[in-house]
C-alpha cells in the first residue's frame, strides 16, 4: 500500500474551481462544463498541472494526480458511482434511494474510516465520521480530498486536517467527529464539528454569484440528495476552534479570469491571525489556481 502522510496543513475550505451548473425543466443540475485540467501555483512557487480529469460517455472515468502519477479510477453501477479505488484503497458509496447515506475507505478490505450522511429531505444536515486513529496515517489523502470534493467540496480540506490532528494527537482507538451543518437557501453557510477528545471547531463561509465547480459533478442519471451541496462559490471562509484560542484563519476568494460565471483562474489569500499578549502576528500565504474545462 503507498501511505501518503498529511501535514498538519493551515485548515482552510473552498476547496477547486468554482465553475457552474446549467437547470433542466425537469429541475435537474447537471454540469455545463466538465473539468480536465487544474492547475496550481502555490505561494510564489511554479505553476504545475495538478490534476488531469478524464470522461467517458458523460461520467468522470479518472481523476490522475500528476506530480507523482497517482491515478484514481472511478467505477458506477449503472449511472451511479459506487466506487473510487486507487492502489488497493478504496472509498465506497452507499445509498437510499436516492440519497448518499455512507461513504466508507478501506486498504485491502481493512476499514479505516466511514463517513454517516443524515437528511432533511433534501439536503445533507449532518456527517458523522468514525475512524481508528492508531490507522489515520494509513489514510491515502488524495483519495478522500477526490471523494469529498464530489460530495462536499467545503469540507475536503478540513477532513483532511481533522485526520492529521487524529495522528498527531494521543488520541487512542476509535475516533470520532460529527459535523453539522447549516444553510441559507442551497448553499452551506456554517459547519459545527464536535470531536471524541472534547474540542470544537466552526466554520462560516459566503458566496460569490459564480458556481461551484462540483455541485451535481457526478450527476449521473440520478439526482443524489446534498451532492455538491453549495450551488454558489465559496468567496470568503472564517475558522475558530477551541484548541488555541489565540488563532483565527480567514481565507479570501478572488476571480481574476472568468468566461461568464465560470471562473478560468482563482486566487485564494488565506490569513492565519495569533493574538498572544498585547502582540497580533498575521501570517498570509496566496495561491493561484487555474482552470480547462472540456
Amino acid at each position: 500500500m503507498k501511505k501518503i502522510r498529511l501535514s498538519a496543513i493551515a485548515l482552510f475550505v473552498c476547496v477547486l474551481a468554482m465553475v457552474g451548473v446549467s437547470c433542466q425543466k425537469d429541475g435537474v443540475y447537471k454540469p455545463k462544463n466538465k473539468i480536465s485540467r487544474i492547475y496550481t501555483q502555490r505561494d510564489g512557487h511554479a505553476k504545475i498541472l495538478e490534476q488531469t480529469w478524464n470522461w467517458d460517455k458523460g461520467l468522470l472515468s479518472s481523476v490522475t494526480y500528476n506530480e507523482d502519477n497517482v491515478v484514481l479510477n472511478f467505477l458506477y453501477d449503472g449511472k451511479r458511482l459506487t466506487s473510487i479505488v486507487v492502489e488497493g484503497e478504496a472509498m465506497n458509496f452507499e445509498y437510499d434511494g436516492s440519497a448518499l447515506t455512507r461513504m466508507t475507505l478501506s486498504d485491502e478490505g481493512e476499514l479505516l474510516a466511514e463517513y454517516t450522511f443524515k437528511h432533511d429531505g433534501k439536503l445533507i444536515t449532518e456527517i458523522e465520521t468514525r475512524m481508528d486513529a492508531s490507522l489515520a496515517k494509513g489514510i491515502n489523502s488524495r483519495l478522500l480530498k477526490t471523494a469529498f470534493n464530489l460530495v462536499a467540496p467545503q469540507m475536503a480540506e478540513t477532513q483532511l486536517e481533522q485526520i492529521a490532528i487524529a495522528q498527531e494527537s494521543q488520541i487512542k482507538g476509535i475516533y470520532t467527529y460529527t459535523d453539522v451543518l447549516t444553510y441559507d437557501g442551497k448553499n452551506v453557510i456554517s459547519m459545527k464539528r464536535h470531536d471524541s477528545d472534547q474540542k470544537n471547531y466552526e466554520y462560516t463561509y459566503t458566496y460569490s454569484d459564480n458556481l461551484n465547480p462540483f455541485y451535481h459533478m457526478l450527476y449521473g442519471g440520478e439526482d443524489i440528495v446534498g451532492l455538491g451541496l453549495s450551488k454558489n462559490a465559496v468567496a470568503t471562509y472564517h475558522y475558530e476552534d477551541d484548541v488555541i484560542h489565540s488563532r483565527t484563519i480567514d481565507l479570501e476568494v478572488t476571480f481574476p479570469s472568468l468566461d461568464g460565471k465560470f471562473p478560468l483562474q482563482e486566487t485564494r489569500t488565506l490569513k492565519t491571525t495569533h493574538n498572544v499578549g498585547g502582540l497580533t502576528n498575521i501570517y498570509s500565504q496566496v495561491d493561484h489556481y487555474f482552470y480547462e474545462y472540456e
